[in-house]
């Protein structure tokens, strides 16, 4: 009834506001426009982190970069083939899913995944554990016991995301753990000190229910607020519900 994400979410707004704040810190640039041109000059002389920050900047527009999803698909690919592993990981989900104007090639995908795991990429690794949860049909076998180790080295390697996944095995006892309400907790709560709105929900669900805490309707409700305010449609489905109980 009450609902946690377990999908994948892009950060992208979140990413290009705070990188943009910093590069204007950082920079010595005297607006938001100066920022654009140094990274676009960056991205130009093939600068691969610039060239990623600026596909993000076109792929939702900031600052003085008007939305612009083939030049963001353009940038993308130069921060891929220059070896920046942010790049390459969203490459290769988009040719998992046949998204962003990449065919369908699973197998592509996938391998692309593995050979970034190989550099510790921690969203890699996330997204490699998720393909173990899941089951990747001829390619990869279900295996939460697999899922569970990369979705642990993604956690301690500070993605937030994985965090969650890895709160949630221990919240329901999957890959083999023994349910642990209190360790679910502790990667929660992790995950929201990175501002992850996936954690503020599922804790949330933990007060609801009264699971490793006391049941709290009011922290529950807190905590669906916070998500909701970052952007979990989860989160705001849950307050709908709750509203409808009070009401009762």
């Amino acid at each position: 009834m009450y609902k946690r994400g377990y999908q994948m979410r892009s950060m992208t707004k979140c990413l290009v506001a705070g990188c943009l704040a910093l590069s204007l810190a950082f920079s010595g640039a005297a607006s938001a426009g100066d920022s654009v041109d140094l990274i676009i000059n960056a991205a130009k002389s093939g600068d691969a982190e610039s060239q990623f920050f600026l596909s993000k900047l076109y792929e939702i527009g900031a600052g003085e970069v008007t939305q612009d999803s083939t030049k963001a698909a353009y940038w993308l690919k130069q921060a891929a083939d220059a070896g920046n592993l942010d790049a390459r990981c969203e490459v290769a989900v988009h040719y998992l899913n046949g998204t962003g104007g990449y065919p369908q090639d699973k197998a592509k995908g996938l391998a692309m995944l593995q050979e970034n795991t190989k550099q510790k990429h921690p969203v890699s690794m996330r997204e490699l554990g998720r393909l173990y949860d899941m089951g990747l049909a001829g390619l990869v076998t279900q295996d939460e016991h697999q899922a569970l180790g990369w979705f642990k080295q993604a956690a301690e390697a500070d993605d937030s995301r994985a965090a969650v996944y890895l709160g949630y095995y221990y919240e329901t006892g999957k890959g083999g753990l023994k349910q642990d309400y209190a360790e679910a907790i502790t990667w929660y709560q992790k995950g929201i000190s990175q501002l992850e709105p996936m954690a503020m929900n599922n804790l949330g669900v933990m007060y609801y229910h009264g699971r490793g805490v006391d049941r709290d309707l009011k922290e529950a409700k807190r905590w669906w607020q916070m998500a909701a305010k970052f952007g979990s449609q989860e989160a705001k489905r849950n307050l709908e519900i709750l509203e409808k109980e009070e009401t009762q």
